[in-house]
């Protein structure tokens, strides 16, 4: 089977490359499933019920969100019915939503959860180490699929050796920049520091680069602005999988631009 997993999706320039592009390369590329990361989908910030919707729509089997699941406040009214949507599992206990969702898919048990780094995030969380390790004890899959959403690329790198051969895919989310090393690790993992954004190209990240600019060159606080208008990309990789032994047979970066 092969697995497309997408960078964060940010903004109005992101919806708009998921409903131009998407639909075109799953039936060009034979796509069986597909995992979007959607923390930044609504103006940037958050994510809201319609734009949930939206990309069940355009066939996304799981939605991951990260540390903005609760910057919109739609958020809290749908979040613990919406059984394909998943926040960080490493949260505190108390925090709405769940941390990870199993889907039985061609006779497979496909367990995608997403844990978040605590270097550099300022945000209150339990280990991602220990949280991951709770979950392989206590769910049985065929395959396991990961988002890390993290700011340090050696804190996912070094999950990533830790959960070698027992995690079939991990991929980072979080920095919007796409690094350029994909590789199945040692043990089998497939394996990439962070998959990208897809949304505008020509901003900071997302966001209209003058604020930004602005910002480093004052340290005046300045409001954040999405990127709209000129080149935008597409990020993300696909994997293929054995569906017999599930190991990870091949893996192609996506990193379109229109």
């Amino acid at each position: 089977m092969k697995i497309l997993l997408i960078g964060d999706i940010f903004s109005m320039a992101g919806r708009e490359m998921i409903d131009k592009h998407l639909e075109n390369i799953k039936n060009t590329k034979g796509i069986n499933f597909i995992i979007a990361n959607g923390e930044n989908i609504a103006h940037g910030n958050g994510i809201t019920n319609n734009y949930y919707k939206f990309l069940l729509e355009h066939h996304i089997n799981v939605v991951t969100l990260g540390n903005h699941s609760f910057a919109n406040h739609d958020i809290f009214n749908f979040i613990d019915d919406a059984k394909n949507l998943i926040r960080p599992l490493n949260y505190p206990k108390g925090v709405p939503g769940k941390g990870f969702v199993t889907i039985n898919y061609n006779n497979l048990k496909i367990t995608i959860f997403q844990v978040m780094g605590r270097t550099f995030m300022n945000t209150s969380l339990d280990c991602p180490f220990e949280t991951t390790e709770n979950l392989l004890a206590k769910v049985n899959s065929d395959i396991y699929i990961c988002d890390f959403h993290g700011e340090a690329t050696s804190e996912k790198i070094a999950f990533a050796h830790h959960f070698d051969g027992r995690v079939n895919i991990i991929v980072g989310t979080h920095t919007h920049v796409q690094t350029n090393d994909a590789h199945i690790l040692p043990k089998g993992t497939m394996y990439m520091t962070d998959l990208g954004m897809t949304g505008a190209l020509d901003g900071v990240i997302g966001v209209e680069k003058e604020t930004i600019i602005k910002r480093f060159i004052t340290g005046l606080p300045v409001r954040h602005i999405p990127m709209e208008t000129g080149r935008k990309q597409f990020n993300g990789l696909i994997v293929e999988i054995n569906e017999t032994n599930h190991k990870v047979t091949n893996f192609e970066i996506v990193n379109m631009i229109k």
